[in-house]
Protein backbone atom coordinates (compact mmCIF):
# COMPACT_ATOMS: atom_id res chain seq x y z
CA UNK A 1 0.00 0.00 0.00
CA UNK A 2 1.32 3.45 -0.82
CA UNK A 3 2.13 6.11 1.71
CA UNK A 4 -0.78 8.26 2.82
CA UNK A 5 -0.36 11.94 3.70
CA UNK A 6 -3.17 14.12 5.06
CA UNK A 7 -3.33 17.68 6.34
CA UNK A 8 -6.23 19.17 8.27
CA UNK A 9 -7.06 21.98 10.65
CA UNK A 10 -8.81 20.49 13.68
CA UNK A 11 -10.98 22.72 15.82
CA UNK A 12 -9.45 21.62 19.11
CA UNK A 13 -6.54 22.92 21.20
CA UNK A 14 -3.17 21.38 20.48
CA UNK A 15 -2.69 19.88 23.99
CA UNK A 16 -6.12 18.21 23.97
CA UNK A 17 -5.40 16.60 20.60
CA UNK A 18 -1.97 15.44 21.76
CA UNK A 19 -3.62 13.85 24.81
CA UNK A 20 -6.25 12.12 22.66
CA UNK A 21 -3.55 10.64 20.42
CA UNK A 22 -1.26 9.51 23.24
CA UNK A 23 -3.88 7.97 25.55
CA UNK A 24 -3.44 4.70 23.68
CA UNK A 25 -5.32 2.50 26.14
CA UNK A 26 -8.46 4.61 25.53
CA UNK A 27 -8.49 3.86 21.77
CA UNK A 28 -11.08 1.06 22.11
CA UNK A 29 -13.46 3.66 23.63
CA UNK A 30 -13.56 5.83 20.49
CA UNK A 31 -11.99 3.95 17.55
CA UNK A 32 -14.45 1.28 16.41
CA UNK A 33 -11.95 -1.15 14.87
CA UNK A 34 -9.62 -1.12 17.91
CA UNK A 35 -10.71 -3.84 20.34
CA UNK A 36 -7.66 -3.68 22.60
CA UNK A 37 -4.69 -1.42 23.37
CA UNK A 38 -2.12 -2.11 26.07
CA UNK A 39 1.11 -0.33 26.91
CA UNK A 40 3.69 -3.11 27.05
CA UNK A 41 6.89 -1.11 27.58
CA UNK A 42 7.90 2.43 28.50
CA UNK A 43 11.36 3.74 27.69
CA UNK A 44 11.81 7.05 29.46
CA UNK A 45 9.29 9.83 29.06
CA UNK A 46 9.43 9.96 25.27
CA UNK A 47 9.10 6.36 24.05
CA UNK A 48 6.44 3.69 24.56
CA UNK A 49 5.47 0.37 22.97
CA UNK A 50 1.78 -0.38 22.58
CA UNK A 51 0.14 -3.67 21.64
CA UNK A 52 -3.03 -3.22 19.59
CA UNK A 53 -5.79 -5.62 18.71
CA UNK A 54 -7.96 -4.65 15.76
CA UNK A 55 -10.99 -6.24 14.17
CA UNK A 56 -10.94 -5.98 10.37
CA UNK A 57 -12.83 -9.01 9.05
CA UNK A 58 -10.85 -10.99 11.66
CA UNK A 59 -8.74 -10.08 14.69
CA UNK A 60 -5.15 -8.93 14.17
CA UNK A 61 -2.54 -8.09 16.78
CA UNK A 62 0.45 -5.81 16.38
CA UNK A 63 2.86 -3.75 18.48
CA UNK A 64 4.02 -0.24 17.61
CA UNK A 65 6.75 1.82 19.21
CA UNK A 66 5.86 5.49 19.58
CA UNK A 67 8.37 8.27 20.14
CA UNK A 68 7.41 11.80 21.15
CA UNK A 69 9.23 15.03 20.34
CA UNK A 70 7.68 17.45 22.78
CA UNK A 71 3.96 17.82 22.15
CA UNK A 72 4.48 18.55 18.45
CA UNK A 73 5.48 15.21 16.91
CA UNK A 74 4.46 11.62 17.49
CA UNK A 75 6.32 9.02 15.39
CA UNK A 76 5.70 5.30 15.30
CA UNK A 77 7.22 2.18 13.80
CA UNK A 78 6.28 -1.48 13.75
CA UNK A 79 7.80 -3.80 16.36
CA UNK A 80 5.88 -7.03 15.59
CA UNK A 81 2.71 -8.11 13.86
CA UNK A 82 0.68 -10.97 12.41
CA UNK A 83 -0.85 -8.58 9.86
CA UNK A 84 1.54 -5.76 8.93
CA UNK A 85 4.90 -6.06 7.20
CA UNK A 86 5.32 -2.32 7.66
CA UNK A 87 3.50 0.28 9.73
CA UNK A 88 5.19 3.59 10.34
CA UNK A 89 4.25 7.20 10.31
CA UNK A 90 3.88 10.37 12.28
CA UNK A 91 1.56 13.07 13.50
CA UNK A 92 2.82 16.67 13.38
CA UNK A 93 0.74 19.02 15.53
CA UNK A 94 1.09 22.77 15.21
CA UNK A 95 -0.99 25.05 17.44
CA UNK A 96 -3.09 27.62 15.55
CA UNK A 97 -4.05 29.95 18.36
CA UNK A 98 -5.81 28.56 21.43
CA UNK A 99 -8.61 26.65 19.73
CA UNK A 100 -7.22 25.00 16.59
CA UNK A 101 -4.43 22.65 15.60
CA UNK A 102 -2.84 22.22 12.21
CA UNK A 103 -2.42 18.47 11.71
CA UNK A 104 -0.04 16.74 9.31
CA UNK A 105 -0.41 12.94 9.25
CA UNK A 106 1.78 10.42 7.42
CA UNK A 107 1.27 6.67 7.22
CA UNK A 108 3.18 4.00 5.34
CA UNK A 109 1.86 0.47 5.71
CA UNK A 110 2.21 -2.88 4.00
CA UNK A 111 0.38 -6.05 4.99
CA UNK A 112 1.55 -9.66 4.86
CA UNK A 113 -0.92 -10.65 2.17
CA UNK A 114 -2.19 -9.03 -1.00
CA UNK A 115 -5.32 -6.95 -0.52
CA UNK A 116 -7.64 -5.81 -3.30
CA UNK A 117 -7.28 -2.18 -4.36
CA UNK A 118 -10.89 -1.39 -3.37
CA UNK A 119 -10.10 -2.38 0.24
CA UNK A 120 -6.93 -0.27 0.25
CA UNK A 121 -8.95 2.65 -1.14
CA UNK A 122 -11.61 2.21 1.55
CA UNK A 123 -8.97 2.18 4.26
CA UNK A 124 -7.41 5.42 3.08
CA UNK A 125 -10.39 7.36 1.71
CA UNK A 126 -13.12 6.31 4.13
CA UNK A 127 -11.50 5.12 7.35
CA UNK A 128 -8.82 7.82 7.60
CA UNK A 129 -11.30 10.74 7.62
CA UNK A 130 -13.41 8.84 10.18
CA UNK A 131 -10.31 8.31 12.32
CA UNK A 132 -9.51 12.04 12.17
CA UNK A 133 -13.09 12.83 13.25
CA UNK A 134 -12.81 10.34 16.12
CA UNK A 135 -9.59 11.92 17.43
CA UNK A 136 -11.06 15.40 17.09
CA UNK A 137 -14.20 14.36 19.01
CA UNK A 138 -12.10 12.66 21.71
CA UNK A 139 -10.01 15.84 22.11
CA UNK A 140 -13.24 17.84 22.51
CA UNK A 141 -14.38 15.41 25.23
CA UNK A 142 -11.05 15.83 27.03
CA UNK A 143 -11.60 19.61 27.07
CA UNK A 144 -14.76 19.04 29.10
Amino acid sequence: MAEVVRDKIMKVPHRALFSAITEFEKYPDFLAEVTGATIVKKVGADKVQVKFEIEVVKTFVYTLEFQFKGHEEIRWKLVESDFFKKNEGRWLLKPQGDKETEVHYELDVAVVFLIPSWIAKKLTEVNLPKMFESFEQRAQELMG
